[in-house]
């Protein structure tokens, strides 16, 4: 199949399904565009880039079977307003000079008072990595250590299932099969606790291998989060086993930081990380500062400055995860970066009959 041909099935694809959108009970269309002016020092050279960060564009809606029961979809995909590909934080994606880059979460199923039922591209370690992150998508992102060891950012091929809301706790599982590779199927199982002021997560995550002579690659974290009203304090916890299979190696991963509004429409935020592993000189620490202002509660513009400290057999970048433009320094050197970034979102929705 040529890429014109392609190019015209999904275009019918996406024609047909507007037809049964159309009868959705409801539909939202969505977006949110990051980008910022970096000037990142990777310890050896210091240049300036134009970043895409985690841009996306989605659907999604709903259909109502009964007074209990509908049915649930959303199709989400990263979007690069530069146009470079590659490395636009959505993931990684060969696609140089286009807009629309890699899929983010999407599916399709059901809920009700049962809770739900979702199959599809879903979330993995994002699960637990944003649940105090205050620089998700930023400079200085959580994800530099906590996904640098390979647990996923999102999974293909899953079968997902959320408990309902009890008291504000929730528990969710993720599975994925083997599809004909032993041993290579993946489970997730997240509990949450969340009140109007109070966060608690706690996650597991068993990533299977491929190689039977290799062990399952698993996960513990616990997260938290406190809102004072005009205070945030929170952070994290991550333990990692037999990384990608091997047996033995592990990595712990820590974070804390703190946010304080300033005025009405500022939020002057900080963030300590680090990780540590038994490896010898295989430990790192990441601090970032920024400012965030609110021009619009769609529109946020803000300053952030963040630094990665390496010991000499590591190379854990700054501005890795969400954020683009991704650069890994030299083993043992200490990146660092200030950015300056706009981030412009939207949501219409629409109620049909």
């Amino acid at each position: 199949m040529n890429k014109t041909q392609f190019g015209v099935l999904i275009l019918s694809t996406l024609l047909s399904q507007a037809v049964h959108i159309a009868h959705a009970s409801e539909l939202s269309v969505y977006g949110l565009g990051h980008l910022s002016a970096d000037m990142i020092d990777d310890g050896q050279l210091t240049s300036n880039y134009v970043t895409s960060n985690s841009s996306r564009l989605g659907v999604s809606g709903s259909y109502a079977l009964n007074e209990n029961l509908e049915a649930i979809f959303q199709y989400e995909t990263g979007v690069d307003l530069t146009a470079q590909g590659f490395n636009d934080g959505n993931g990684g994606a060969d696609s140089a000079g286009q807009i629309f880059t890699k899929g983010r979460e999407s599916y399709v199923g059901l809920r009700g008072n049962f809770g739900k039922i979702l199959i599809g591209h879903m979330p993995a370690l994002d699960q637990w990595a944003n649940d105090y992150n205050l620089f998700a998508d930023q400079v200085g992102d959580l994800g530099n250590f906590w996904e640098a060891s390979g647990v996923p950012g999102r999974l293909d091929n899953v079968i997902y299932y959320q408990t309902p809301n009890y008291n504000n706790f929730d528990i969710a599982v993720t599975y994925t099969p083997e599809e004909g590779e032993a041993d290579s199927d993946k489970t997730i199982i997240k509990s949450s606790y969340n009140s109007s002021d109070l966060m608690l997560g706690l996650a597991y995550a068993r990533i299977g291998q491929s190689d039977s002579f290799l062990n399952d690659h698993t996960s513990l974290a616990l997260t938290f989060g406190y809102d004072f009203g005009r205070f945030t304090f929170g952070g994290g916890f991550q333990n990692e086993s037999d990384i990608m299979g091997i047996a033995g190696v592990e990595r712990d991963s820590y974070s804390l930081g703190g946010s304080v509004k300033i005025g009405h429409k500022g939020i002057l935020k900080s963030q300590i990380a680090f990780t540590n592993s038994d490896s010898e000189n295989a430990d790192a620490q990441q601090f970032a500062i920024g400012y965030d202002y609110l021009l619009d509660k769609n529109i946020t513009i803000y300053i952030a400055y963040a630094r990665t400290d390496n010991d000499q057999s590591v190379n854990f970048s700054v501005n890795g995860k969400g954020h683009g433009d991704k650069v890994v320094p030299a083993l043992g050197d200490d990146p660092n970066v200030i950015s300056l970034g706009l981030v412009v979102k939207f949501n219409l929705s629409f109620g049909l009959d």
